[in-house]
């Protein structure tokens, strides 16, 4: 596997960011839709992460994507591990993001934590948008109880 470098991670940060704050704007302005500012980031990241691309928006344009460190793809619950992992990156000033710079893999606090790598590679799906209704649909379906 080949790690992805600091600064192509922090590309594809920024790109998230920009579709993040864009999205949320835009349902800010709509009163209705008010929460899903709120909430958008909580079904971004995990979801993207754990779905068949194994990256967000912006780490798909960047050509990166986050696997665990054996090479398999994430399932909901290490995206979510991460993801809330990442808060700690954050919480320390930034240095947990900044690790990326000094380990062998380039990997962050959050990283580390979730035990996670980002590579250098592209996985195909069938389009951001689908594959982030396919994940939605498995976040939330329920499970039918078997009759015997």
């Amino acid at each position: 596997m080949k790690y992805t470098s600091f600064w192509r991670r922090a590309a594809a940060a920024i790109i998230d960011s920009i579709i993040l704050v864009a999205i949320s704007g835009l349902c800010m302005r709509l009163v209705v839709l008010l929460p899903l500012g709120f909430i958008l980031p909580f079904f971004y990241k995990p979801v993207f992460e754990s779905s068949n691309l194994r990256a967000t928006p912006g780490k798909y344009l960047a050509e990166i994507s986050v696997v665990k460190s054996s090479g398999d793809q994430l399932s909901l619950r290490d995206a979510y591990i991460r993801y809330f992992a990442s808060w700690l990156s954050a919480c320390t000033l930034g240095f947990g993001y900044w690790m990326a710079l000094f380990t062998k893999k380039h990997q962050t606090l959050h990283d580390l934590f979730a035990d996670t790598v980002v590579i250098d590679q592209v996985y195909e799906g069938n389009g951001l948008w689908n594959e982030w209704l396919v994940q939605m649909k498995r976040m939330f379906a329920r499970k039918e109880k078997s009759v015997e």
